[in-house]
């Protein structure tokens, strides 16, 4: 390894293993196993590219990166992107993720362990010629089975069914974890077919980046559902049931504001609802606008801002983080900015006032 590689490895273990220790002390504030997950991936992943550094260091490797598709970093990577992935399904899901399911998703990695353990002798590829005449090997194959499986590993968030009441993230959120692990798997599969470091100092760069966002998504930024996040869920009418059409636009938005309390899902959007109505999502904006002379972000965040207000009065000792969820926000920053915004203060110093 180059210099440069090395101080890149260097930094991202450092991140990594001071994300993952923060992360995994204070595991215990979520009601779900998710920070253990993250915490766990975070730690073992520090620890697997340490003794990666500090072999190599006695003249040793691990991971050879001047061979193309080096048999120990294609499997190592089927087990990190299977353990990485517990943590967003464990968000997405909220504490859905059962056993059967851990078992399932690590079935591949465990496959991809099976020939090393029974001793297969794997063709060293050090140039496109070696691969290409060896392509139809068994080893070959096996590992080009191992990136398509991590490929696979890496889309699962896109095609696990995602329902807003049971996630503590919304669908951008979702999105965007999404689009980094297949960053990560990106510059994987990059430096597994080349011998430049260019490629495997990008991965590693990247994942310090994920890593970095992932704990501070966790410690800033998520906010948790309570147990009555789902109590509106059998209540929902859905909303082509309930439009009149002989009603002027403006009076459905509003019917439908307050008889399915769509401000609540983090995901409606203009586009949703205009979709949702069956008309132009510049009516929709229009609409809103002119009888209440707000944006239609405005419009819904003044309402969660509201709701979020009368529940206090109500209950001024209960839990604001978990009341903050139940409004429809997924960002304590941004639950904070609507309030003091609409309500004029701080959710503290309108407790403070009642």
């Amino acid at each position: 390894m180059s210099d440069i590689t090395i101080s890149i490895l260097t930094i991202t273990i450092v991140v990594m293993l001071f994300c993952g220790s923060v992360i995994f002390k204070r595991r215990k504030e979520t009601n779900d196993h998710s920070r253990t997950y993250l915490g766990l991936f975070q730690l073992v992943g520090a620890g697997m590219l340490a003794t990666s550094l500090i072999l190599s260091f006695f003249g040793k490797t691990i991971f050879n990166t001047k061979q193309l598709l080096t048999p120990s970093i294609i499997t190592g990577g089927t087990w990190s992107i299977s353990l990485f992935m517990l943590y967003p399904i464990m968000v997405m899901r909220a504490g859905r993720l059962k056993a059967t399911s851990i078992i399932t998703l690590f079935v591949p990695a465990i496959l991809m362990t099976l020939p090393h353990l029974f001793g297969m002798e794997f063709i060293e590829l050090y140039s496109w010629a070696d691969f290409t005449r060896n392509l139809t090997q068994p080893d070959v194959i096996i590992r080009l089975l191992g990136i398509l499986i991590a490929i696979v590993i890496s889309t699962l968030l896109i095609i696990l069914p995602y329902n807003w009441r049971h996630s503590s993230a919304d669908f951008k959120w979702i999105i965007r974890v999404t689009l980094m692990s297949q960053g990560i798997t990106v510059l994987y599969i990059l430096a597994l077919f080349t011998t430049q470091d260019i490629y495997i100092d990008l991965h590693l760069l990247w994942t310090s980046f994920t890593t970095i966002y992932f704990a501070r998504f966790e410690l800033t930024v998520r906010i948790l559902p309570s147990a009555k996040s789902e109590t509106m869920e059998n209540n929902e009418v859905p909303i082509a049931d309930i439009i009149n059409r002989t009603q002027d636009l403006w009076t459905n938005i509003d019917y439908i504001m307050d008889h399915n309390q769509i401000w609540r899902n983090p995901d409606t959007t203009v586009e949703t609802l205009s979709r949702d109505i069956g008309t132009n999502r510049i009516y929709v904006a229009d609409s809103i606008r002119e009888h209440t002379g707000l944006t239609f972000n405005d419009y819904m965040n003044r309402k969660r801002a509201t709701f979020m207000a009368d529940q206090l009065r109500q209950d001024p000792n209960q839990d604001q983080k978990s009341l903050f969820y139940d409004a429809g926000f997924r960002s304590r920053q941004t639950a904070y900015r609507n309030f003091v915004k609409f309500i004029g203060c701080s959710p503290s110093d309108f407790v403070s006032s009642l």
